[in-house]
């Protein structure tokens, strides 16, 4: 073998021996780095758990106002709303110069609104929240370490002090004033309705009670009318009932809560509940009033007292009244028009289902006052019912040869008749606006007010069921779930009007109380 090749033989051998040792050694190399990686690792881990236990035995210096987040709804509430005239509402309740120091009113109270705000239902339950939550305990004006008023104290205070005196009602017509005066409340265009509330009672522990019938507010003016109706029509007046014993009649009674009401409506849930009537403003879906009755009591009859509870909060009466088709009655457009008010009502449709004519085959002639059938016969008027109702009856003799007779009544019927309330022009009047373009845009406003705020309060601030029992305790919760929702409305119509920064100036500390 030449010296050439055996030259480059052994370089070449020498070349794979030393590329080996290089990747023996970069392995070694590697391994002793993974290790120690994982060893500084496994320390860095075992530092960590312990400069976190270290962080939280620390020393800072904080402030309460720092840890709430500006866009909060507290402090947007807090920004918005003067909770001062709290103070002065209750303050004839406390004595002056006699007893211990006692705890500040306001503070209860926003105690009570973070509960209605964000639905916690027991006050036990609200006293531990509120030490929790550093964003509650900023708005009910405590310290970081201070303990919020006991439940006990809150109980015995909402129930002592503050039932009997009607406070949560002028807290919700403050609420409503300081609205009012920012220009959230147009007050042209009302929207109302009923919602049902589930009272604290077992639907299975009642009882059949005799009540007396009160009779409707609109009786008196009813009689009137179909005292003239009766006179223009040749009729004698009825004779005024004796004033005896009232009417009464039988009810199921709950044993828990008497004074709620047995729902008895298609659809709805089987038990005792109450009804809570509501009525909002379309501008800015504030509520202008809430009136609480037993379930059993029928929508429209509170009607004339809602009316007046409106006038008396507003000042006013509003252009427009938008109800639902369960207002669909000749009495209820009778007494909103009355008042000078336009009834924009929910059309009812005809569920007629019989094998004759029903009334909605019948035209009415408004100039002549009559009735005119598919056959384009006259039904004349002829008596008014002591109920409000006139009487249109048909001729025998059109009747006798009529190709319509069999589906227009009985054989044992020789002629027609079809019944009109006294005041059905008012509601053939409402029905006309709401078919109008103007009445069906109100009406079709209706969806976006009153039924989300009805969902709101359920679904946000517990109003889906009663919290105590009576009508009382029913009115106390309505107040003032309908007040936290108000403070809502303004915090919520403020800030996007006018943004944070307006507000910036008005920021404390803490809450403008404290």
């Amino acid at each position: 073998m030449k010296a050439g090749c055996k030259t480059r033989l052994q370089t070449a051998d020498k070349a794979k021996v030393s590329g080996l040792f290089v990747c023996k050694r970069k392995e070694k190399k590697r391994e002793m780095s993974n290790l120690y990686s994982k060893g500084n690792e496994e320390t860095e881990g075992y530092k960590m758990l312990q400069k976190c236990q270290e962080k939280q035995q620390a020393m800072e210096l904080v402030i309460i106002d720092q840890l709430v987040p500006e866009d909060h709804l507290l402090r947007k509430i807090d920004r918005s709303v003067d909770f001062s005239f709290i103070r002065k509402l209750c303050e004839p309740l406390y004595c002056m110069d006699n007893g211990r120091p006692a705890i500040e009113p306001e503070v209860l109270f926003r105690m009570l609104f973070v509960g209605y705000l964000y639905g916690i239902r027991s006050e036990r339950r609200l006293e531990e929240e509120i030490n929790y939550n550093i964003a509650y305990k900023w708005f009910c004006g405590l310290r970081l370490t201070e303990k919020a008023p006991d439940a006990t104290t809150l109980s015995v205070n909402r129930k002592r002090r503050f039932r009997d005196n009607n406070i949560p009602e002028q807290i919700f017509n403050e609420i409503l004033r300081q609205a009012i005066a920012k220009g959230l409340v147009g007050g042209e265009i009302l929207y109302t309705d009923s919602t049902h509330i589930k009272a604290k009672a077992n639907k299975h522990k009642k009882q059949t009670v005799t009540i007396e019938r009160t009779p409707k507010a609109y009786m008196e003016e009813l009689d009137a009318a179909v005292e003239r109706d009766r006179k223009t029509s040749g009729k004698k007046p009825f004779e005024k009932k004796d004033d005896g014993d009232p009417p009464t009649a039988d009810i199921q009674q709950s044993k828990n809560d008497p004074e709620s009401g047995q729902l008895h409506k298609e659809g709805k849930p089987d038990g005792f509940h109450y009804s809570e009537h509501r009525t909002v403003d379309s501008k800015h879906n504030v509520i202008v009033n809430v009136r609480i009755t037993p379930a059993n009591v029928h929508d429209i009859d509170p009607i004339p007292q809602i009316l007046d509870d409106i006038e008396q909060r507003l000042g006013k009466l509003p252009k427009y009244m938008g109800v639902d088709a369960g207002y669909h009655y000749a009495p209820t457009c009778h007494q909103i028009a009355g008042r000078g008010i336009q009834p924009v009502v929910g059309y009812r449709r005809h569920t007629h289902k019989r094998e004759y004519y029903g009334k909605y085959r019948f035209v009415y002639d408004r100039e002549k006052n009559v009735y005119r059938c598919p056959e384009d016969h006259e039904l004349t008027w002829r008596t008014t019912r002591r109920e409000g109702y006139r009487e249109y009856w048909s001729d025998a003799g059109h009747c006798r040869d009529c190709p319509r007779r069999k589906e227009c009544f009985r054989a044992s019927v020789t002629r027609k008749m079809v019944t009109r309330h006294v005041w059905q022009d008012d509601l053939d009047d409402a029905d006309a606006f709401t078919k109008t373009p103007n009445g069906k845009r109100i009406y079709a406003w209706r969806k976006e007010t009153i039924e989300p705020s009805f969902a709101e309060a359920k679904e946000l601030h517990g109003l889906r069921h009663a919290r105590m029992l009576g009508i009382r305790n029913m009115y106390e919760q309505s107040y003032l779930t309908a007040a936290v929702q108000n403070m809502k409305r303004i915090a919520m119509a403020l800030c996007s009007l006018f943004g944070f920064a307006v507000f910036r100036f008005s920021r404390n500390k803490g809450p403008a109380f404290a």
